[in-house]
């Protein structure tokens, strides 16, 4: 017989042997046998298995473990408070940076007379520009006191009460700064726009200006001090038929980033009404 051939017959007879235990199996004939072997390895399967937990339980309940978790535990706590303390210091670390800036605008001006006070409102409102600040009356602010930052101008004190008081920005439709460019000397008036923004008003037609020019206070009119910066020149609207011409200015302040502003609380607004009123008429006599 060949190699070929005892294999073929090795296959048949395991087929054979397999679809007679199938048969077996069917009958019932084979539960006697089925029971005598499996009784020892399932005695040995729960062997097996109450040897592996006992293992667990005594490594899970060894005092090493427990030391482990425990430092672990420690370690976690450890690290959620230098998380805080690392926000606390880089809130510390952009504070100091603020008023760093702020103090030395104000050492710049030795003259006036400073208070730092932390904006805690906003107005949201797209047709109104406010900020609230948390300084009031017991800390010198009064209205019409302008307020500053080492940016420039951020506008005037509108209402106050105690211990807070509403400033308006100058980006305000209702507010109306005298500027000067800084550059040509040019007067106009710089005008807060609908929906934020800034303009420079009343330019003549022979106003020397361009793109990036620094536009200044210009103390005409004594609203506010002079040489205030309020922004740059950020286009030019000139027409040939109009008298006057236009410019729109990026704001030296970023009022969507306002966090500590400066009120100069010494500063007194000029009443210019009773030299711009008229001239009473003198009365006239009969003989």
């Amino acid at each position: 017989m060949t190699r070929f051939q005892s294999r073929t017959l090795f296959v048949a007879l395991l087929i054979a042997a397999i679809l007679a235990l199938l048969l077996l199996n069917q009958s019932g004939r084979l539960e006697g046998l089925k029971s005598v072997l499996l009784t020892p390895l399932s005695a040995l399967q729960r062997g097996v298995a109450g040897a592996t937990a006992g293992l667990v339980d005594t490594v899970r309940g060894s005092p090493d473990d427990a030391a482990l978790r425990q430092e672990n535990a420690d370690l976690k706590a450890q690290v959620a408070q230098l998380q805080k303390r690392i926000v606390t210091l880089q809130e510390g670390q952009a504070d100091l940076n603020l008023l760093s800036g702020l103090l030395n605008y104000a050492r710049s001006s030795p003259d006036n007379r400073y208070a730092a006070a932390n904006v805690i409102g906003r107005d949201s409102s797209p047709f109104l520009s406010f900020i609230i600040i948390d300084l009031g009356t017991d800390s010198g602010v009064a209205r019409d006191q302008p307020v500053v930052t080492d940016n420039g101008l951020v506008g005037v004190v509108v209402a106050v009460t105690c211990c807070s008081a509403r400033v308006r920005l100058i980006t305000d439709p209702d507010s109306a700064v005298n500027a000067r460019l800084q550059q040509s000397r040019d007067e106009g008036v710089a005008v807060g726009r609908f929906g934020g923004g800034l303009d420079l008003q009343y330019l003549s037609q022979q106003a020397q200006v361009k793109t990036g020019d620094v536009v200044l206070t210009s103390g005409l009119g004594g609203g506010y001090p002079e040489g205030i910066v309020i922004g740059t020149v950020s286009a030019v609207q000139r027409q040939s038929f109009d008298v006057l011409q236009t410019t729109s200015l990026t704001p030296g302040v970023d009022f969507n980033r306002l966090e500590i502003v400066l009120v100069i609380t010494n500063f007194k607004p000029i009443d210019l009404s009773p030299v711009l009123a008229p001239a009473p008429t003198p009365a006239v006599t009969t003989p």
